[in-house]
C-alpha cells in the first residue's frame, strides 16, 4: 500500500469510532405507587389528571389575585437566583460549543517572516548581504475520533446543557414557591398584627378603668397589676409582629430582585382582602406518582449522571492511540510580492501516538471518572427519595391543615357568639365592662 492510500485510508476511517462504553442511559427507576391517594385503587390515574399536572403549571393564577401575579412578574424578571442560573445555562452552551468544534477540522493562515545574516564563508553568496524569508501557508488539523473521546466529551457537554436548563426550572419553581408563600405569610401576619393592635388597645382601655377603680377603692392593686401585665404582654406581642412583618416584607423585596433603598420604605401593595380570594385549588384524586419523575431536580440529577457516564466513556477512550492529520499549502518568498506569485507547494501528514508509561495518569482518570458517576448515582437516588417525602409530607400536611382550618373556624363562630352574648348583658347591666 502506498503511503498516500495509507493516509486516505486512516482518514477515512476517523470518521468512524468505536463505542467502549459506557452507554449513555438513564438510572433504573424505583417501582412506583400508582398515585398519591389515601386509598388507592384501580382507576385513580387518569389521562385527563396526568395530561394537566406539569411542574411548570402557572399554579398562582388560581388565586385571582392580581398583586401576587406582579410579584410573580417581578421576581422572574430581576431575581438574582434566577439570573444567575440563566447565565450557567449559557455558559454550558458555550461548553458545548467549544467541546463538539473539537471534532471538526481547525483551519487557519499562519505566515512566517524571518531576517538573517549568514556567519562565515559561503561560497557563491555575499556574506555582507541580510536576507528575509517569508512563507505565507493555509494549515488544516484534525483529531481522528476513533475510540469515541471527542464524541463522549460533546454528550457529556450535551447533558450538561440539560442539567443547567433543569437547574434554572427547578430555580424557577422554588422561587414561584418562595414568592407566593412570602406573600400569603406578609397577608396574614398584616391581620394578626391589625387584631393584636386591637386587642392592645383595648386592654389598655381596661388598664385605664382599673386604675380609676382602683383609686376610689373599688378592686385591689393585685387586679389593676393583673390588667397592667396582661396590657405589656399584649405590647410585647405587637411588637414581635411588627419583626415579623418587616421580615416578611424584605424576604419579598429580596426575591424581587429590588433595589437597597427599597428596602427603607418597604412600600409593598397589598391586594384583596384574604376573605375574598378564592379557596386554594384542591389536589385531583389519584395524581399520578410518576408524574414525580418531571421535578426539575430528579431530571437535573438524572441529566448529571448521564454526563459523568460520558465523560468516563471519553477517559476510556483517551488510554486508546491518537491519530491527528496536519496539512499546509503555502508559498515561499523572500519579498512580500512573491507571496501570489511565487511557487506553491503542500503537504499532508498523520501522526499516531500511543501512551505507554504515564504514571498511572490515565487509568487514575478513568477512576476519578467512575467515582465521579457512582457520586451522580447515588445523588439521583437520594433526590427521588427527598421528592417521595417532601410529597407525602405536603399531601399529609394540606389534608390536615383542612382540618385545622375547620376547627378554627368552629372556634371563631363559638367566640363570636360569646362576645355578642356578652354585649347583650352588659347592655342589660346584668355584668360590668370589664
Amino acid at each position: 500500500m502506498t503511503t498516500s492510500a495509507l493516509l486516505a485510508a486512516l482518514f477515512i476511517g476517523s470518521f468512524f469510532h468505536i463505542n467502549l462504553g459506557p452507554d449513555v442511559k438513564a438510572p433504573l427507576s424505583y417501582e412506583l405507587p400508582p398515585a398519591y391517594t389515601a386509598v388507592i385503587s384501580s382507576d385513580t390515574v387518569s389521562s385527563d389528571v396526568r395530561s394537566g399536572l406539569r411542574p411548570e403549571t402557572m399554579w398562582w393564577k388560581d388565586f385571582k389575585e392580581p398583586v401576587l401575579d406582579r410579584c410573580m412578574e417581578e421576581a422572574f424578571h430581576q431575581n438574582k437566583d434566577l439570573e444567575i442560573a440563566l447565565a450557567k445555562v449559557q455558559q454550558v452552551r458555550s461548553v458545548f460549543k467549544e467541546t463538539r468544534a473539537n471534532q471538526r477540522p481547525e483551519i487557519g493562515v499562519k505566515l512566517d517572516t524571518t531576517r538573517y545574516k549568514r556567519l562565515g564563508t559561503t561560497t557563491g553568496l555575499d556574506d555582507n548581504e541580510t536576507y528575509n524569508s517569508l512563507v505565507g501557508a493555509g494549515v488544516a488539523n484534525y483529531e481522528a475520533d476513533l475510540w469515541g473521546k471527542l464524541q463522549k466529551a460533546t454528550r457529556a457537554a450535551k447533558e450538561n446543557i440539560l442539567a443547567a436548563e433543569s437547574a434554572k426550572n427547578s430555580v424557577r419553581l422554588a422561587l414561584a414557591s418562595q414568592v407566593a408563600k412570602t406573600y400569603f405569610s406578609l397577608r396574614g401576619t398584616d391581620k394578626q398584627l391589625l387584631a393584636a393592635e386591637t386587642m392592645l388597645k383595648s386592654q389598655l382601655s381596661t388598664v385605664e378603668l382599673n386604675r380609676l377603680r382602683y383609686v376610689h377603692g373599688a378592686i385591689s392593686e393585685l387586679e389593676l397589676r393583673r390588667s397592667e401585665a396582661e396590657a405589656a404582654s399584649s405590647a410585647a406581642q405587637v411588637s414581635r409582629l411588627e419583626i415579623t412583618l418587616s421580615r416578611y416584607e424584605n424576604s419579598l423585596l429580596l426575591l424581587m430582585g429590588r433595589e437597597p433603598k427599597d428596602y427603607v420604605s418597604r412600600d409593598i401593595q397589598r391586594g384583596a382582602p384574604l376573605s375574598e380570594l378564592p379557596a386554594p385549588p384542591d389536589m385531583p384524586v389519584g395524581v399520578p406518582a410518576d408524574i414525580l419523575r418531571q421535578r426539575p431536580d430528579i431530571m437535573q440529577s438524572e441529566f448529571e449522571y448521564k454526563s459523568a457516564l460520558a465523560n468516563l466513556g471519553s477517559a476510556r477512550a483517551a488510554q486508546y492511540p491518537t491519530i491527528s492529520f496536519n496539512g499546509l499549502i503555502g508559498t515561499p518568498a523572500g519579498d512580500p510580492s512573491d507571496l501570489l506569485t511565487g511557487a506553491t507547494g503542500w503537504s499532508f501528514a498523520s501522526q499516531f501516538l500511543m501512551p505507554i508509561f504515564n504514571s498511572g495518569k490515565l487509568s487514575s482518570r478513568v477512576k476519578q471518572r467512575e467515582a465521579i458517576a457512582q457520586q451522580a448515582l447515588a445523588q439521583y437516588y437520594k433526590t427521588v427519595q427527598t421528592a417521595f417525602s417532601e410529597t407525602s409530607n405536603a399531601f399529609v400536611a394540606k389534608d390536615k391543615t383542612e382540618d385545622i382550618l375547620k376547627y378554627l373556624t368552629k372556634q371563631e363562630e363559638v367566640q363570636s357568639r360569646a362576645y355578642i352574648l356578652a354585649q347583650d348583658r352588659y347592655k342589660d347591666g346584668m355584668t360590668s365592662q370589664l
